[in-house]
């Protein structure tokens, strides 16, 4: 799954892109029975390296994140070798291609927190104008149920962070932009099968679902 000129040039400007049709109906439906398999396994585990909320009680307890997802299910592993997906990846950055992080965001209705206004090379540290973060729908991603948000045209320096505890939904230590405007945030709406790229210094946000 090659982009075009005209995709490319649009991620070099607004600093992300949204790609449609990754994956078919059938496709979809097996990585939504995989993804909630390994959360039920990772929540009768009690999986202290994944983000839990919820007090210690069975019927509260709860997995938000799958780290490390590619070591967790033989699918995850399959998805990130997909020659449709590394071809999308070439096209961005060159054919160099190295996995740096791999997770799996869970965010029920109701419950599924916000995330702040961060860059993920504040996490990283890594090369800047050789990586970004792919994101997969398995649902879809609307403003209702908490889509990420992006500012465009936002991806040219590293911005400065607050290092932050959370405790409110046992997420723990995050990194989140203090002082940032926001005027220009465009939303970041994708259906399930479909892709959202962005730079590893564009800033982006989730708000909670609210569906």
């Amino acid at each position: 799954m090659r982009l075009d000129r005209q995709q490319i040039d649009s991620f070099s400007e607004d600093g992300f892109l949204l790609a449609d049709g990754f994956l078919d109906q059938a496709e979809i439906q097996h990585l939504r029975v995989c993804y909630m398999e390994t959360l039920e396994r990772l929540k009768q585990d009690r999986a202290l390296e994944n983000v839990q909320s919820g007090s210690d009680r069975d019927e509260d307890f709860q997995v938000y994140q799958i780290r490390t997802a590619h070591l967790r299910h033989p699918v995850f592993r399959m998805l990130i070798n997909d020659s449709r997906l590394l071809d999308m990846v070439e096209s961005l950055i060159g054919p160099d291609i190295r996995l740096i992080h791999y997770q799996g965001v869970y965010k029920p209705a109701r419950t599924g927190g916000q995330i702040r206004w961060h860059q993920d090379n504040d996490y990283f540290k890594v090369a800047e104008n050789r990586t970004i973060s792919v994101w997969l729908a398995i649902d879809d991603a609307t403003v209702e149920n908490g889509c990420m948000w992006y500012l465009p045209g936002h991806h040219h320096q590293l911005l400065r962070h607050e290092q932050l505890w959370d405790t409110s939904e046992k997420k723990g230590f995050y990194l989140a932009i203090p002082d940032i405007d926001d005027a220009d945030a465009v939303p970041a709406e994708v259906k399930s099968g479909s892709f959202s790229i962005h730079h590893c210094l564009m800033p982006h946000r989730s708000l909670k679902n609210e569906s």
